[in-house]
């Protein structure tokens, strides 16, 4: 068990996909192909994960609304801990909280510092000046979104990017604050021993055997999420729903 989490490493991206499927999302891509593509059962959402060897500083998640008039889209690099991308997905198949929190308040709330300047823009910074989190106002085309960066300043002679997050300014204020709880959170996360990063300034555990520990946690998370799946699909409103996939090879497995 490492923290922070901000600087855990990417971790294992069925902590990301199995939760999904439990909550009733469909597989949409080929078994046999590394990219995975996962549709939401009204098929207003779309989760898509695509490696890139090589590149894992680029976007490999990509989480969007495609239909409708208030369409959003966020991306996450390959190096993104997959507990904080899963802030967002679990929020998009749980109900909508009672009390919409800021993301400031919440970020405030684990020490993070805040700032706002003069043209609109906002932006925090957490306690080891490793994360921030702006969201970005053009003095000329208005919102920009937010734009998440976690980087190396252990090493001051040359300060490296540790992963990117990107939402666009149209992203659901929950699903907002659903990532920013996620990334202020000071619960540490599971990882191998080979899993940890190098040279960061990590706090670890006593190391000790987390197979059935991660099993049953995992277990319980899909539970939770089967929880939230609906009984009968319904469809986006304002756009056509399009047919469910038809697999051209055996289907795919579905996640334990």
């Amino acid at each position: 068990m490492v923290s922070p989490r901000h600087l855990a490493g990417p971790g294992d991206p069925r902590h990301v996909t199995h939760a999904l499927r439990a909550a009733g999302w469909h597989t949409a891509s080929d078994p046999l192909h590394p990219t995975v593509t996962l549709h939401s059962p009204d098929y207003s959402h779309q989760l898509t994960l695509t490696p890139k060897p090589g590149r894992p500083y680029r976007p490999w998640w990509r989480i969007r609304s495609p239909h409708g008039p208030a369409h959003w889209s966020a991306e996450f690099s390959g190096t993104t801990p997959v507990e904080i991308i899963a802030g967002l997905t679990d929020a998009l198949v749980q109900p909508l909280p009672e009390r919409l929190r800021s993301p400031w308040e919440l970020l405030t709330a684990h020490g993070w510092s805040y700032h706002r300047q003069s043209g609109g823009s906002e932006s925090a910074t957490s306690p080891d000046k490793a994360v921030s989190v702006e969201w970005q106002i053009s003095p000329i085309a208005g919102p920009l979104g937010w734009t998440i960066e976690a980087v190396d300043r252990h090493n001051l002679d040359r300060p490296g990017l540790l992963w990117r997050a990107s939402l666009d300014d149209n992203t659901p204020s929950h699903l907002v604050a659903a990532f920013t709880a996620a990334l202020a959170v000071p619960d540490p996360v599971p990882r191998g021993r080979y899993e940890i990063p190098y040279g960061l300034p990590l706090k670890q555990e006593r190391e000790e055997p987390l197979g059935p520990k991660a099993a049953a946690a995992h277990a319980e998370r899909l539970a939770e999420a089967r929880r939230h799946r609906p009984r009968t699909p319904r469809p986006a409103t304002g756009s056509p729903v399009p047919p469910a996939p038809q697999p051209t090879t055996s289907p795919a497995r579905p996640a334990r």
